[in-house]
């Protein structure tokens, strides 16, 4: 399983995120202005394809992570 946790703030309405399915879920129910920003469009690209191959997920969990960064709800 290459999606590994991510501990999120509580400003973001989640507090982990475990797997890819999960990160789509929490993306899913964001506001749509939120959803339109060009990080998440790409994070939603590669959850799209997360299943296809480890890599992808590799990818897939590496855009959501930056995604999240980029709104400042990463916890370090």
């Amino acid at each position: 399983m290459a999606f590994t946790s991510l501990k999120l703030k509580s400003a973001s309405g989640a507090n982990r995120i475990k797997s890819a399915d999960e990160a789509y879920s929490f993306m899913m129910h964001m506001r749509i202005s939120d959803q339109n920003k060009p990080h998440w469009q790409m994070a939603r690209q590669a959850l799209n394809n997360a299943a296809a191959s480890d890599d992808c997920e590799i990818r897939a969990w590496r855009s959501f992570r930056a995604a999240a960064a980029a709104e400042g709800w990463l916890l370090d």
